[in-house]
C-alpha cells in the first residue's frame, strides 16, 4: 500500500486556496478563472505524463541556430513580462514549485505517472474551489 505525502499535498492544497483567494479579490473574470483552470491542468500533465515529449521536443529545437536565438528572444521577453507582473508572477512560481515538490514526493512513494495526474488535478482543483468557496461564501466556516 503506498502512502501519499500529505505535507506536500497540503502545501500544494494551501498554494491553490491562497492563488483562488488572490483571483477572487482582484474580481477575475470568466475568462481568467478559465485560464487558471488550463494552466492547472496542463501543469499537471507536463509534470507527469507529457514530461518525456517535452524534454525530446526541446532538445530538438536547441538543436539549430534559429532555435537558440528564438529561446533568447522568448526568455528575455518572458522576464520583461515576468517583471511587470511580479505580484501575478510570484503565485505562479509558488504554484510550480510546490507542484513539482508534490510530483517529486508521488514518484519517490511509487505512485504511476496517471496515478500522479489525478492525484495532483485532486488536490489542485480543490484548492482552488476551497478558495472561491470560502471568499464568496463566508459564512461557511470552512
Amino acid at each position: 500500500m503506498k502512502r501519499l505525502p500529505w505535507l506536500s499535498l497540503a502545501i500544494l492544497f494551501a498554494a491553490y486556496t491562497s492563488f483562488s483567494w488572490f483571483l477572487i479579490q482582484s474580481t477575475a473574470t470568466w475568462l481568467a478563472w478559465s485560464l487558471v483552470l488550463a494552466f492547472t491542468l496542463l501543469q499537471a500533465l507536463l509534470l507527469t505524463t507529457l514530461f518525456d515529449g517535452l524534454k525530446a521536443l526541446i532538445k530538438a529545437w536547441l538543436k539549430s541556430d534559429i532555435g537558440y536565438f528564438t529561446l533568447i528572444i522568448v526568455a528575455s521577453l518572458g522576464v520583461t513580462i515576468v517583471l511587470v507582473w511580479f505580484r501575478i508572477f510570484g503565485y505562479f512560481f509558488v504554484l510550480i514549485a510546490a507542484e513539482i515538490l508534490a510530483r517529486l514526493d508521488l514518484q519517490n512513494a511509487g505512485f504511476t505517472r496517471v496515478q500522479a495526474l489525478l492525484i495532483l488535478s485532486t488536490f489542485s482543483l480543490l484548492g482552488l474551489a476551497t478558495g472561491w468557496a470560502a471568499t464568496i461564501h463566508p459564512n461557511l466556516n470552512l
